[in-house]
């Protein structure tokens, strides 16, 4: 599993802890669609948190979300998440998971296929909890249209 996913899903179940009992908020249904440059943002991680809370879910190719759990009424920071593709085809044709392989030769190999290390697709004002400069205020009924233009 990618290392900011894994950082990510600790992330999450850390904050659906925090001051989680019955007593919680209102969760109200969430979704809309993520674009990115105009297109849209395909197999990333989209979360509403709030109050100790979140509400997460899966973006599809076309761009549309549905959030699990639905998220916390009112206020809510949001972030997306996206790893690289590591797919062989995004790595000049070289399968990037080759068994027993640490993270010090897989970032090597990347190096030596891109150039560069591959950085991560959105930056931190999209991506990062802490730094994260997206936010929606969720309706007590809900919304489908709670769209990102990023």
């Amino acid at each position: 599993m990618n290392k900011n996913r894994v950082l990510v899903f600790f992330f999450a179940v850390f904050l659906a802890g925090c001051g989680g009992g019955p007593d919680g908020p209102e969760m109200a249904q969430v979704s809309g669609i993520v674009t990115l440059d105009g297109a849209p943002l395909t197999g990333a991680d989209i979360f509403f948190v709030s109050q100790g809370f979140e509400g997460y879910g899966k973006i599809k190719d076309d761009g549309h979300y549905s959030l699990v759990r639905g998220a916390p009424v009112g206020a809510c920071k949001v972030f997306i998440t996206k790893p690289p593709d590591e797919s062989p085809a995004a790595n000049g044709g070289i399968d990037m998971s080759i068994p027993g392989m640490d993270e010090e030769q897989l970032k090597a190999m990347r190096q030596g296929v891109a150039g560069a290390e591959v950085e991560p697709l959105l930056p931190p004002e999209y991506s990062d909890p802490k730094s994260t400069k997206l936010t929606f205020d969720v309706p007590a009924g809900g919304t489908k249209s709670a769209d990102f233009n990023l």
